[in-house]
């Protein structure tokens, strides 16, 4: 079964669709996903559970940090890591991919609520 996703409310429609069942948006072309039946009851179920309100959520973002140690590499780090902070998002963790010569990446979280929502 083929559903479509709505990049300007998050909502998805069934079968062939132009416009968003939600919002009216109109659908770019590319922006659907073969699912399976099991795979569309647990999407439903997600959908229509509602959280209370005033409850935040969270969200994540990972950012590949440079893995050198000259000047220009500290520079950009702390520069992402301060305008990160900036923002709202809290550091969560810095994570090595396999090894020394592989980039680490950062792990940011943050609060999903009004008064970070840009």
């Amino acid at each position: 079964m083929r559903i479509f996703f709505c990049p300007e409310c998050g909502g998805y429609s069934l079968g062939p669709a132009s416009h968003c069942d939600e919002c009216q948006f109109p659908l770019p072309e590319d922006s659907w996903a073969e699912v399976s039946e099991e795979e569309l009851t647990q999407l439903e179920y997600i959908d229509d559970f509602e959280l209370p309100p005033g409850l935040p959520s969270f969200e994540y973002d990972v950012i590949r940090l440079k893995s050198t140690d000259d000047d220009d590499a500290v520079r950009y780090s702390n520069q992402v890591l301060n305008r990160m902070g900036e923002s709202g998002w809290e550091l969560v963790s810095i994570v090595p991919l396999a090894g020394e010569d592989h980039p680490n990446f950062a792990v940011f979280k943050r609060s999903w609520i009004s008064e970070y929502e840009e």
